[in-house]
């Protein structure tokens, strides 16, 4: 590991502490209610020295409300003095649970009920006074409802909940809103998201109209361990969730905020936080200040955050395949993150891409009723889509069928023996998993659709991985395991030939599952192999660049440079090491013909060994 010990000083009595703010995002915490209740200005001030031995800390929010649970306006001004006093600057919170009048709703979490009359009464008080002290307000992840008393039952009438919900809280959003200006005419509000973005239109989570009523919008990035989750989150979710929300609100995604509960080992903690990091936010959020105090994770938390923000001064604007996610869409439930987890750099946009160069669709994506139109278009002009066969199989019966020979029948196979061809020649790759996997089977005519990787089951063999040519384009089917998460039991062959046709840079990797790779848009890329995965383990991987390279070299030290195994046909390959729990940056150097006409008829297709 490299260390990098001018983020630290050291004092008299041999304490550490990191003087000096990030320079990329700052650092903030979330004060709840809770703890509020019961600690003085003494303990608080403890806090903040322990926060100030281990980082930098420029921020927190205040929260007046959780539960039943109010601080008093007194308190809220005190405890805001205390912070500014010590340098850092103070907003407001609020969390959105309660039981008005002792009474129980039957709404997860104690959410409040926006159809009752007293809830709303109840709600705008808290908005009122809490604008009263702070310019800036932000909601935790509970502005929501799933509530099905009598009162929202007829109230509902014949409308979906998703629909009633959704309008009903556009509504409220607007009366908060306009409460808290009309208190503090300076006031920032923000909404924040939760990080289950699937079931959002099910609680009244409206970012396509909410982003336009609120200042500001707020990332939850709190993946914690995949495993014990109730969310069903996959850990790349902590960076993809921030880039589809700062695509959908350009300019105003405050930052990702994250837990450390469930977060077992340490590293599912952490790598919530390299991950957020790594998506670029403006502010990262950890919740909760009375759970980090005197916690063995901010140790290191600070000093991974400074390494952190050190390689953020050195790469560009994130980069990644285009996956169209529709406002209010739901289907294959995280499938762009478990694509993540297996190496392809996924960037999620809610409205579809047009001028890209490819587009990943999920069953997502028909929430779009024009999508197949769209799709057509896209592929005729040239555009590369690839489909998941969720996708395909809702999309045949409304036009699909015109641009694939491939049909559904309502089969499966199992299958643990796989083939792929091999780009730029002749010849195919057999290889095996441990265990088999669970396909849907793709029917498709032979010659007109091609098969690229195949399963095999019994005496046959089925397209995993499929290509259709259209116009000027072509449109790739990916078959998704009945259970997505096994995607990461594919060998790696299969993995590689999949991460090659879903590529949208230049970098591509080959190696096993449960490694991320983070492309920006200054030839830089990042690589994290996952610490909390049970095979995770050292080892060498490799990196395959479009283009003729020179050396890939290390962002962290660049005297560190990796010299190429081999170029073939336009492409570089490198082998780099790997310790999972470790990120590493590395820069693109290129040759001076990058796209290689006259090196290839010099070089030829065969390897070839550069002197250091």
């Amino acid at each position: 590991m490299l260390s990098y010990i001018w983020f630290w000083k050291i004092n008299s009595k041999g304490v550490v502490f990191n003087m000096e703010p990030f320079k990329n995002f700052k650092v903030a915490a979330y004060v709840y209610a809770y703890y509020l209740e019961k600690v003085d200005e003494a303990e608080i001030q403890r806090g903040i020295d322990y926060f100030k031995k281990y980082i930098h800390l420029d921020k927190v929010y205040i929260e007046n409300h959780r539960g039943t649970v109010d601080i008093p306006v007194e308190k809220l001004k005190a405890v805001k003095a205390l912070f500014e006093k010590n340098g850092i600057e103070t907003s407001g919170g609020i969390t959105s649970t309660q039981l008005v009048d002792g009474v129980r709703k039957p709404s997860y979490y104690d959410t409040f009920c926006y159809t009752d009359p007293r809830h709303r009464e109840e709600y705008l008080r808290i908005v009122r006074e809490l604008a009263s002290v702070f310019d800036e307000i932000i909601l935790d992840d509970f502005f929501f409802t799933a509530c099905r008393c009598e009162m929202c039952i007829e109230a509902k009438g014949k409308q979906s909940w998703k629909d009633y919900r959704l309008h009903m809280m556009e509504e409220f959003s607007h009366e908060i809103v306009d409460l808290a200006r009309k208190v503090n005419p300076k006031m920032n509000f923000i909404i924040k998201y939760p990080n289950w973005y699937e079931s959002y239109q099910e609680t009244g989570y409206n970012p396509g109209k909410q982003k336009d009523i609120f200042d500001m919008i707020y990332t939850g990035t709190e993946t914690r361990n995949a495993c014990y989750s109730p969310q069903h989150l996959q850990l790349y979710e902590s960076y993809s969730i921030i880039r589809l929300l700062e695509n959908t609100a350009p300019g105003r995604n405050g930052g990702g905020w994250f837990d450390c509960y469930q977060c077992y080992p340490m590293d599912a903690y952490l790598e919530q936080a390299y991950l957020t990091v790594l998506s670029r936010p403006r502010e990262v959020m950890m919740f909760c200040w009375g759970s980090l105090y005197k916690n063995k994770l901010i140790t290191p938390m600070g000093f991974q955050l400074g390494r952190l923000d050190a390689m953020l001064s050195k790469v560009g604007a994130c980069q990644g395949l285009k996956c169209y996610l529709p406002v209010n869409a739901q289907g294959e439930d995280h499938a762009e993150d478990y694509l993540g987890m297996m190496g392809v750099p996924v960037e999620g946009v809610p409205e579809f891409p047009a001028d890209a160069a490819s587009v990943l669709l999920t069953v997502q994506a028909l929430k779009d009723e024009h999508i197949v139109e769209k799709l057509e278009r896209f592929v005729a002009a040239g555009g590369k889509a690839i489909v998941t066969s969720g996708f395909v199989k809702e999309a045949l019966c409304k036009g699909l069928e015109q641009m694939t020979s491939i049909r559904y029948r309502d089969r499966i196979i199992s299958a643990a023996e796989y083939m792929t061809d091999k780009p730029h020649t002749w010849g195919s790759i057999l290889c095996s998993a441990q265990r088999p996997v669970i396909f849907p089977v793709m029917e498709h005519r032979n010659n007109t659709t091609w098969a690229l990787a195949k399963a095999f089951g019994g005496d046959e063999s089925y397209g995993i991985l499929l290509r259709d040519t259209y116009g000027r384009g072509q449109m790739i089917t990916l078959v998704l395991p009945d259970a997505i998460s096994d995607l990461k039991l594919l060998p790696q062959p299969i993995l590689n030939r999949i991460r090659n046709e879903l590529c949208a840079g230049d970098v591509v990797l080959e190696a096993p599952s449960q490694i991320s790779l983070f492309t920006y848009d200054n030839d830089t890329f990042c690589v994290y192999p996952y610490a909390c995965d049970e095979n995770a383990a050292a080892q060498q991987i490799r990196v395959r660049v479009k283009g003729v390279a020179t050396e890939l070299y290390s962002l962290e030290n660049e005297k560190f440079r990796i010299k190429p195994l081999y170029v073939d046909h336009n492409e570089t390959l490198f082998e780099i090491y790997t310790e999972p729990g470790e990120f590493s940056f590395y820069g693109i150097r290129w040759a001076e013909n990058r796209y290689g006409e006259k090196i290839e008829e010099e070089w030829g297709s065969a390897p070839h060994d550069f002197e250091d």
